[in-house]
């Protein structure tokens, strides 16, 4: 089953049906871009997992913006702690939980930009608001009273109208590869359970765990 079969498969246990944890030996790539079944209008929210230089780590939800088999992507603010910790470090985890808790989806490996066409392409299926908050969440809007956000936002919509077309130069997109991908899924007359794989020279290895 492809992702384009299963539209909000992460929005509740309707939509589960036919998503199935991988078998050894199946590809885990293809069954992550169909658990995932990204729906630009309504993307699954992710946690992603960076290590700052200080080896602290520092987790925040985002939302996943694509899935292919070469990865998900995500997209951001240039100047954010997530792409300082990533230009130090490169490998972070990114966890998806389904809306029905049934289901959980992680993965590990390098995370690199994507290229600007693929960012703008993203940029314009974002919402309204997305659109303008990636032009307005800086620092030093960050740093103003409420009532002096809310006149940077009301600038923004004056200078840019109410759903501008372009982003500004600090929106910027990753693409997580999948180095290892591990798929929980839980059950209601059965106990839990998880399959993880590791990318090996050889392919795939992978392992069964309690849940």
């Amino acid at each position: 089953m492809t992702a384009a079969e299963l539209p909000g498969a992460w929005a509740g246990e309707a939509a589960t049906a036919g998503v199935t944890v991988p078998e050894p030996g199946d590809d885990p790539l293809a069954a992550m871009v169909a658990w995932l079944a990204v729906d630009p209008h309504d993307p699954p929210l992710g946690v992603l997992a960076t290590v700052d230089p200080d080896g602290t780590p520092r987790c925040r939800h985002l939302l996943i913006s694509g899935a292919t088999p070469e990865g998900p992507t995500f997209h951001t603010d240039s100047r954010s702690q997530k792409v300082a910790d990533l230009a130090a470090n490169p490998r972070a985890t990114l966890v998806v939980l389904s809306a029905d808790r049934t289901r959980q989806l992680t993965m590990t490996g390098p995370a690199a930009p994507t290229d600007r066409e693929e960012q703008l392409l993203t940029y314009r299926d974002r919402t309204p608001y997305l659109k303008l908050l990636a032009w307005t969440n800086s620092p030093a809007t960050a740093a103003l009273p409420p009532a002096g956000r809310r006149e940077v936002w009301a600038e923004t919509v004056s200078r840019h109208g109410p759903t501008p077309q372009d982003p500004p130069d600090t929106w910027t997109g990753y693409r997580l590869r999948p180095e290892a991908v591990t798929f929980w899924r839980g059950e209601p007359d059965a106990p839990s359970h998880r399959r993880r794989f590791h990318l090996r020279p050889g392919g795939w290895l992978a392992e069964d765990l309690p849940g």
